[in-house]
Formats: structure tokens, sequence, C-alpha cells
């Protein structure tokens, strides 16, 4: 019915605002600290506003919805990652990672996180194409991230110290690049490394894109798409 499409319309402009909104917060936020613009949280946030914003001028456009897939992905990543590895080993605590920066961390961490993601199951999963060879696509951000971090730091870049902005990707560590020293870990390492963790990341992002992709399938079929 011309209705629901006018109101389901609506709610999606709405979410996607909300995206847009929250993530100008977020950058005001973190703008006293540049640095922070090469980390993957920021980056994953600017990467799913700009998707929103795309597509609040393009709606219904297949093509942005597999897009939004990746950056769905990405950033749902941003939100597990900080919450079972980094905000648990933040020397300040835990609900302190998640205050820091007017809670400019907690809006990039977990609220839009959470509405790209509900965004993507509401109303992007019927435009996205049902294609398996889909999956795949969702480790192209994370490894153009990493091949970016390995040239910024060969390139003599470094994060308070470290060759890379998360610890288990500093291969400056005892562990370095395939070696497993567990009793190291901590704010600079997990003990593990680099190869491993590179290794994991991939697996992570292929089990979320799979799941994400699942989640779409199951959206439209309950829609009868």
């Amino acid at each position: 019915m011309p209705e629901t499409q006018t109101n389901r319309g609506l709610k999606s402009y709405t979410l996607k605002l909300l995206i847009l909104t929250v993530t100008l917060y977020a950058m005001i936020m973190m703008l006293h600290w540049p640095i922070g613009f090469t980390f993957f949280t920021q980056l994953s946030n600017l990467y799913a506003a700009a998707v929103a914003a795309l597509q609040m001028l393009r709606p219904r456009s297949a093509r942005l919805a597999t897009v939004k897939y990746t950056a769905a992905v990405s950033i749902t990543a941003t939100f597990l990652v900080f919450l079972t590895v980094l905000a648990p080993i933040d020397p300040r605590g835990f609900a302190a990672a998640y205050a820091q920066d007017h809670c400019a961390s907690l809006c990039m961490h977990f609220i839009t996180p959470v509405l790209t993601v509900w965004d993507f199951l509401a109303n992007d999963a019927g435009d996205l194409r049902p294609d398996r060879r889909l999956v795949p696509f969702a480790v192209l951000p994370p490894l153009l991230y990493y091949w970016m971090i390995l040239i910024l730091s060969k390139g003599g870049f470094r994060w308070n110290g470290m060759t890379a902005p998360y610890p288990f990707l500093n291969y400056e560590a005892p562990a370095g690049w395939f070696g497993f020293r567990p009793e190291t870990a901590g704010y600079t390492t997990l003990g593990i490394g680099v190869a491993y963790a590179v290794l994991a990341m991939v697996g992570v992002f292929l089990l979320l894109g799979w799941l994400l992709a699942a989640a779409a399938r199951a959206v439209r079929n309950k829609r009868g798409k």
C-alpha cells in the first residue's frame, strides 16, 4: 500500500538521519585528537555515515545496499572488538572506555553500530541481491584498512609508540609477526603474532558477513521478496 511505503520511507530516512547526527557529534568531539581518524573505529563510522547520506539521495539502490552491507559488517566488528577486547583492557576501566570524549566513544562503538545494523536489516535487506558471493566483500574494508596502517607504520608513523593503533596489530611487540607470548599480553599486545591476528580478523569478518547476509535473506523471505 502507498501509505505503508511512505511510512517505511520516512522511517528509513529518520534512521539514516540519526546515523549522520550521531556520527557528526562523535567526530566533532574527536577533533582534538587528529590521530584518532586513523583508527578503524572512526573510519568505519564515517563509512557508515557516508553510505547513509548517499542512500538518502538515492533510495532503493541495489548497489548502495551492497555497499551498506559491507559498512554494516565493518561497524559490527567495531562494536564487538571494542566490547570484548579493547574496553576490558582499557586502564581507565570498562565504563570509562565508553564515556571518553563526552560519550563520543559510546556513539562510535555502540549507538551508530546499532543504528546502522537496524537500518540495514529494516530498510536495505529488501534491496540486497541474494548472492552467496557477496560475503567475501565483507573483508575488503578491513584488509584495505590494514594495508593503510602498514604503509603508514613502515613510513615511520606511530600510535603512542606502537606500530599500529591496536595492540593485536603491533608487530614490534615481543610476539612479533608469528610468535606466541601470552605472558606479555596487555595494552600494547595480545601476546600473539600479528599474522595470526590478521587471519582471525579475516575469519571474524567472514563470519559476520555470513551472519548479516543470512539475516538479510531471512528478512527478505519474511517479506516475500
